[in-house]
């Protein structure tokens, strides 16, 4: 049995709620806690487990912890040039607040119970391509929710698509976005942009790059994408977290199979500090353009507003680009 992200953000969300009731239960009865304290007790231990889990996220990307130095992706002159300098202190720590905030907000309220909202229409009648979101891994297309409406005021016509299943193949993703890009094409009689977070920029390089005439797209950007791999998937589930890995097979085939002018049309937004991409350098891709930030964690991409506005940027400059071909 397949069950769609929404149903599994739903049942994480429940087995945090009886962990906390299950802490609450044991301080109560064996330790004669009252019942308030006891309940607050218990969501704090929820709560610090999952600040600990982003901050081992944190570590394992920003270190490439797991990863011999073999498999890490290479770091051009071109991509230190952007290095930043060292974050202070209190910029470290805002970081790690806001992606603990973002990751609350996205795991635990918008994918499990808001996927069922629209996305807002076009302030008005616009000149701009269609756009397509496509999202990334063990997500729906709820992650959108609070750029979608920046894009939105900026004139974007959105459409966004969920790929199922949940841990299956890329190349399975890659068959879904060209057939949305198909359509979108077909009943706007424009080419789609898109606008991929993590993985799901993966399987916009990959729809472009199969077998067959290439779908009619403006081009692509991608924010926090792994095009080298990262090292979190190394631990992931699924065939689509083995595909992710640093120097994978799929990921030297992809590459392989891309033509110069599908690279030129791609904008990679990520950010130095990326708490699931990572270790530095997987986000650059040799012939595309690039966009580095910097404070700014995985899941915060989808909603910092350095973030939305670089997004806006890019996928103005692509309005400009003519259909790939």
């Amino acid at each position: 049995m397949n069950l769609s992200a929404a149903a599994l953000r739903r049942t994480a969300v429940a087995l945090q709620a009886a962990a906390a009731l299950g802490c609450a239960t044991a301080l109560h009865d064996w330790h004669d806690w009252s019942l308030a304290p006891a309940l607050l007790a218990g969501v704090g231990v929820v709560l610090a487990v999952l600040g600990l889990a982003v901050a081992g996220a944190f570590a394992i990307s920003l270190r490439g912890i797991g990863e011999p130095a073999e498999t890490r992706p290479p770091l051009p002159p071109a991509l230190l040039d952007t290095r930043p300098a060292p974050l202070t202190l209190p910029q470290a720590l805002a970081c790690y607040l806001r992606e603990y905030a973002a990751v609350f907000r996205m795991f635990n309220w918008l994918q499990p119970f808001c996927s069922h909202r629209r996305l807002r229409p076009a302030n008005a009648p616009s000149s701009r391509p269609p756009l397509l979101l496509v999202h990334g891994y063990g997500c729906n297309h709820a992650v959108w929710l609070d750029m979608q409406p920046a894009l939105a005021a900026a004139g974007y016509h959105c459409e966004a698509i969920d790929l199922d299943p949940v841990f299956g193949d890329i190349d399975h993703y890659a068959l879904e976005v060209r057939a949305a890009m198909a359509r979108i094409a077909a009943t706007t009689g424009q080419p789609p942009l898109l606008l991929c977070h993590s993985m799901g920029g993966l399987a916009a390089r990959a729809a472009l790059a199969g077998r067959g005439a290439p779908p009619p797209c403006r081009g692509i950007v991608t924010l926090g994408t792994p095009h080298h791999g990262c090292a979190l998937a190394r631990y992931g589930g699924g065939f689509n977290a083995r595909q992710m890995r640093c120097g994978s097979a799929w990921l030297r085939a992809l590459a392989a199979r891309e033509t110069p002018r599908q690279r030129a049309v791609l904008v990679s937004i990520f950010s130095w500090h990326d708490s699931i991409a990572g270790p530095a350098g997987t986000s650059w891709l040799e012939g595309a353009h690039h966009v580095p930030l910097a404070g700014i964690g995985h899941v915060s991409l989808l909603r910092h507003p350095q973030a939305t506005q670089a997004a806006l940027r890019a996928l103005a400059q692509l309005s400009a680009v003519a259909p790939a071909a």
